[in-house]
């Protein structure tokens, strides 16, 4: 799976990918400091197997942390969105056609107001206009390409706008299903917003991540008053909280375990000062907010499940011995023969059923698999 991020330039974008991959991308306080797209790895979170079977992991694919399985996923920082990017300016048709590789969408504004819509800094800016402007320029982008479509009744719709977008990244089952519930019968400006808005939906979620929630007082005011004027999720979070917290772990000074910070290492006046700065900022709000937020787009928004599969359902193990090795992130509507097909095409090829390890009954092989399920599959 992959995520992109985007918003206006300056909002804590690449500050928010570094805090989840640790790459070294270039940070300034200053309009349009990425240009080419910055990729790495970063992780969602799910509770180890191990706990309730009452095992020990041996990770392979996915590392352990305390009971915690840190399953990974592409990131893509693109750079900096600007007005009219639609019609070509700026990175224009660059950056949308980078953004259209993601699977999901993490949109960053500056919750504070402190950054204006050139990247500068202000007072008082309202992130509404940043919410409506990515979001009139991706659909305005999209719906042009949609445009494009040459429908002369003799083909079936959706097949003709799917050939279009068929180049960004778009399934025909999607379009198929905009233009169904649209009840779609002709392409022209109106209706290629429309399909424009659901097929982004449906493909492509977005969640609006908050940034610079420890420059608010009212943050859920803000928030709430987001939420009432556009259809997406919003989540609160501090992206440089969450680096510092990284950084220093990374660094062994100390641990962090959600809304706690525990001093490893003896450190100096300003560490302190900058740790204890950010502790009261996850004890006020449960943490940073970064993590709870590449969940909740992950798990809840886009609905993928993370899947165990093993050789042995006695043991957990696989052919090496070792147990509970792999985690698999599957989308929703996998079954046990799709997992089988990611962990290698031969087993899916001789695919003859799965098993259930905590029940130790036959899986249906249509059956969706459950998050956190470990699973024996028979060849």
């Amino acid at each position: 799976m992959k995520i992109g991020i985007i918003g206006r330039t300056n909002v804590g974008k690449s500050t928010l990918f570094k805090a989840l991959t640790l790459e070294e991308v270039q940070i300034e306080d200053r309009p349009f400091t990425t240009i080419e797209p910055n990729k790495g790895v970063g992780y969602v979170t799910i509770e180890c197997p191990e706990k309730r079977f009452s095992v020990k992991c041996n990770p392979h694919n996915a590392p352990c942390v305390d009971g915690t399985r840190l399953v990974p996923i592409n990131l893509i920082d693109v750079a900096g969105l600007i007005e009219g990017a639609s019609e070509g300016k700026g990175l224009g048709n660059k950056f949308l056609s980078e953004i259209m590789e993601a699977d999901a969408i993490i949109e960053v504004i500056d919750i504070s107001g402190n950054t204006d819509s050139d990247g500068g800094r202000t007072k008082n800016f309202d992130p509404a206009k940043d919410v409506e402007m990515v979001d009139n320029e991706i659909k305005r982008w999209l719906a042009s390409i949609i445009q494009r479509s040459r429908y002369v009744g003799k083909d079936e719709i959706s097949e003709v706008i799917s050939r279009n977008l068929s180049g960004v990244n778009i399934s025909l089952e999607t379009v198929k299903a905009a233009v169904k519930e649209l009840n779609v019968k002709e392409i022209n400006e109106q209706t290629a917003i429309a399909l424009a808005s659901l097929i982004m939906k449906k493909e492509k979620p977005m969640l609006i991540l908050c940034n610079k929630m420890d420059s608010v007082e009212d943050i859920n005011e803000k928030i709430d008053r987001l939420r009432k004027r556009f259809d997406y999720e919003f989540m609160p979070c501090s992206a440089a909280a969450e680096l510092t917290i990284k950084e220093a772990e990374k660094k062994g000074f100390i641990k962090s375990t959600g809304s706690k910070i525990e001093r490893l290492k003896p450190l100096s006046v300003d560490q302190e000062r900058a740790i204890t700065i950010i502790e009261k900022i996850t004890q006020k709000n449960g943490g940073t907010g970064v993590k709870e937020a590449i969940n909740r787009l992950v798990f809840g928004i886009k609905g993928y499940k993370t899947v165990f599969p093993v050789e042995d359902e006695k043991k957990l193990a696989d052919g090496f011995g070792r147990i509970l090795p792999d985690a698999y992130l599957v989308k929703g509507t996998s079954n046990p023969k799709d997992v089988a097909a990611m962990v290698h095409s031969d087993i899916a090829k001789n695919y003859k059923g799965a098993i259930d390890c905590d029940t130790g009954l036959k899986i249906k092989n249509d059956a969706p698999v459950k998050n956190g399920q470990v699973i024996k599959i028979l060849v």
